[in-house]
């Protein structure tokens, strides 16, 4: 019995330990503290913006449009950034993209002192976000390898994850507060110079010169963009993980439009409701990274690619039919929990199976799929909630993701576990397709 309390101890220093361990890796520790930094700034940001543009029009579908253009050029650009990732240094391409975004945030904050700001230059400045962030997501994504360890990989995405929901937590919570005390205009020029941090973590990173990718030769950006595409297609997992992407990127992560609406209209509040959403948000999202990051390898990812799925859904239902704002805080933080445990199951997934010299184009597609979807989803959104209402709107893409998870279930149950299928057979089979392509080519002349 004495030796209890010590075996209980030890296991929480392993658990703490398993969770960090990518931390080990010394240009992983400069991003991961940068990054932290940079991302509560994000969060300002993004809260600022939804909080102000729904502040200038009180309309719904504005929010939606808002959102669209955010995400449009990533839907445009992402496949190209992806050959843009695998064939230039990641770093250099990250320092010029966070640069980029700070200056953008900073000019913003200026526009809203001066009196300039528009919807019309909130929209021109979504944009120029957008764009910044197809050739930033991707390569970012693909970066992590580099910075930490094949082995620790998982552990490193779930971090990163970890990080970008703590921010999600911390964020929304100081810019309720920021707006309530100073500006919104605070809030943008904050996440302009919190880039700085992220900045200088690259910049202080040393690296093997045999980590360094060669550039693509001999290679079209079509033929390499084709490449990425033809491995995904060649294995029946990934086609049914990417359907699941596509369904939870549509009629799952727009929910994010409509909260401001949530907290203004349902709620009956204002920016303190609204953080308050965002930061149950961030707490459940932040759950489950944590736990993700230290059981990297442990947890089933089929199953918790569908236990994620199916809280997410069951959260979004029980938000549609209660208004009261201690539960559905409650239920945001299991809303974040799905939504991010589905997402770290999918992108680790996909990161533990894929090339080294693909990593970059078969993250694009990744993120083509999260994020180059979105807009649509969010105009969808936006619609639904001036056309039905907000509660309508989650009971039909709940409703939506049934319809893409259950077929999706029946058809992976058949399948053998993805860690059984060896790369080498997928290599060997990417080869038997282009084989055959090559052959109906030349038998058509």
């Amino acid at each position: 019995m004495t030796l209890q309390p010590f075996a209980i101890k030890r296991t929480v220093f392993g658990l703490l330990s398993d969770m960090f361990r990518s931390l080990k890796h010394r240009n992983y520790r400069l991003f991961f503290f940068g990054q932290l930094i940079s991302l509560i700034g994000t969060w300002l940001q993004n809260t600022a913006l939804a909080w102000l543009v729904w502040s200038l029009t009180k309309d719904a579908m504005t929010l939606g449009v808002i959102s669209f253009l955010g995400s449009v050029p990533i839907l445009l650009l992402s496949l190209y950034a992806g050959t843009v990732s695998d064939e230039y240094p990641k770093r250099s391409i990250l320092v010029i993209t966070q640069s980029s975004a700070g200056l953008r945030s900073v000019l913003v904050a200026i526009a809203i002192w001066t009196g300039h700001v528009t919807i019309v230059i909130l929209g021109i400045a979504a944009l120029l976000l957008g764009t910044i962030n197809a050739f930033d997501m991707p390569t970012r994504q693909a970066f992590v390898v580099e910075m930490a360890s094949k082995e620790d990989l998982t552990n490193a995405v779930a971090l990163n994850s970890s990080i970008f929901n703590a921010a999600r937590l911390l964020g929304p919570a100081l810019a309720g507060i920021i707006i309530a005390v100073l500006s919104i205009a605070t809030c943008f020029f904050l996440d302009g110079i919190s880039y700085i941090a992220v900045i200088i973590g690259l910049l202080m990173m040393r690296f093997d010169h045999q980590l360094v990718r060669k550039r693509l030769q001999n290679v079209s950006r079509l033929s390499a963009m084709k490449e990425g595409i033809m491995y995904l297609y060649s294995v029946p997992q990934f086609r049914a993980l990417m359907f699941l992407v596509i369904g939870m990127t549509l009629f799952g992560w727009s929910y994010t439009v409509n909260l401001p609406v949530v907290a203004g209209s349902l709620l009956h509040g204002g920016a303190p409701e609204y953080s308050a959403l965002l930061s149950a948000n961030g707490a459940g999202a932040l759950l489950a990274a944590l736990s993700q990051a230290a059981l990297a390898g442990k947890l089933d990812s089929r199953k918790m690619l569908f236990f994620g799925m199916g809280a997410f859904v069951a959260g979004l239902l029980a938000v549609s039919y209660v208004h009261v704002l201690w539960l559905t805080v409650l239920m945001m933080v299991l809303i974040g929990w799905g939504i991010v445990t589905f997402f770290i199951t999918a992108n680790t997934t996909l990161q533990r199976r894929v090339p080294d010299e693909l990593r970059g184009r078969v993250m694009s597609i990744y993120s083509f799929s999260f994020a180059g979807l979105f807009p649509f989803g969010s105009l969808l959104a936006g619609w639904l909630a001036s056309s039905y209402g907000v509660p309508d709107t989650f009971r039909i893409n709940s409703a939506c993701l049934a319809g893409f998870g259950i077929p999706a279930f029946l058809f992976i149950r058949k399948l053998p576990r993805l860690t059984a299928t060896p790369f080498q057979a997928v290599q060997e089979l990417l080869v038997s397709e282009q084989e055959i392509f090559e052959a109906e080519q030349i038998s058509q002349g």
